[in-house]
């Protein structure tokens, strides 16, 4: 009899303890499926704001220009309990990779942090996996042999699709990540600097210096950009450029060329809803210009002039 209760007492709490469990994972979900329905809503608000401002302007510069905090200037209210943030990150601020030549990628190596003589041989590296296969691709000796990796591959010869391919590309070099393939300190500056998407002119309205170096501009014009962004501005100015002649009167006149602008190409734009412990975060990114597109195998995003939220953005808890 004393075993029988026993057995019956072990048996009650693994039950209880399970449905307990269980109940808290369907809670979680639940929470989840409302958290992100609200980060849908969000963006889907902040979609239309920038809509709205672009049609006004003809284009997106810069968040100076009003629509940096889209939700609180439309009146948005999250759900109880809920915080809701968005933020906002111009990719092309950074150096394009599928249009960087071996120079450009070997400038925003050296700037995070990769020695001379191994940058350049891995800008070459890079630049060769991102283009089309040469005819005798097979000759050059500066890239590595894919096919003695296990399981053996071959270049992609075709822009990134994810910051993963990294790895495959510098095969067994460790510069971005290392051998337990954890990103290194390289992978991380290299990642603030470098956009994966494509897309032709540098927006100088928000681009970082190591960016406008490797594209060719001397110190003394990053200098003068960088004193301007710093300098405070007078009531009612924004500081920002609507124009290449406008960029050049704070820079010099050496800003020609069809790889600056003063437009935002691409833009990404980031959602937290946090609720208690929970967060859902939401990332989209969405076509400002018209020379910029995600590599081939990303699913295709809509511009901010339509106001419903894209396809296919990426969300995860």
């Amino acid at each position: 009899m004393l075993v029988t209760i026993m057995l019956a007492a072990f048996l009650l709490t693994a039950f209880i303890r399970r449905s307990g469990t269980e109940l808290l994972a369907d809670a979680r979900a639940a929470n989840l499926k409302g958290l992100r329905a609200e980060a849908y809503s969000a963006l889907e608000t902040t979609l239309a704001v920038l809509a709205d401002f672009r049609a006004v302007d003809g284009a997106l510069r810069s968040p100076a220009e009003g629509w940096e905090q889209p939700l609180s200037d439309t009146g948005y209210e999250p759900g109880p309990g809920r915080d809701v943030a968005v933020a906002f990150e111009d990719e092309s601020a950074k150096l394009s990779l599928p249009n960087a030549s071996e120079a450009e990628i070997q400038t925003m190596l050296e700037f995070s942090g990769v020695e001379r003589n191994q940058a350049e041989h891995l800008s070459h590296v890079l630049h060769a996996w991102v283009h089309d296969a040469p005819k005798d691709a097979s000759a050059d000796l500066d890239v590595p042999d894919y096919t003695r990796a296990d399981p053996p591959y071959q270049a992609a010869h075709r822009a990134l699709r994810s910051w993963g391919e990294l790895a495959a590309a510098e095969l067994d070099e460790h510069v971005f990540f290392d051998e337990a393939g954890r990103p290194t300190p390289v992978f991380d500056a290299f990642r603030q600097e470098v956009s994966l998407l494509s897309f032709r002119q540098v927006n100088l309205n928000s681009a970082r210096a190591g960016v406008l170096t490797a594209l060719g501009l001397g110190s003394g014009e990053v200098q003068a950009l960088e004193d301007y962004r710093a300098r405070p501005k007078p009531r009612g100015e924004t500081g920002v450029f609507r124009s290449i002649t406008e960029a050049g009167t704070v820079m010099g006149a050496s800003i020609t060329g069809d790889r600056y602008g003063t437009n935002i190409e691409a833009l990404r734009v980031n959602v937290a809803v946090r609720q208690g412990q929970i967060v859902y975060r939401l990332s989209a990114v969405v076509s400002a210009g018209t020379n910029a597109s995600a590599p081939s195998a990303a699913p295709r995003r809509p511009s901010p002039a339509r106001s419903r939220p894209p396809r296919c953005p990426r969300g995860k808890p």
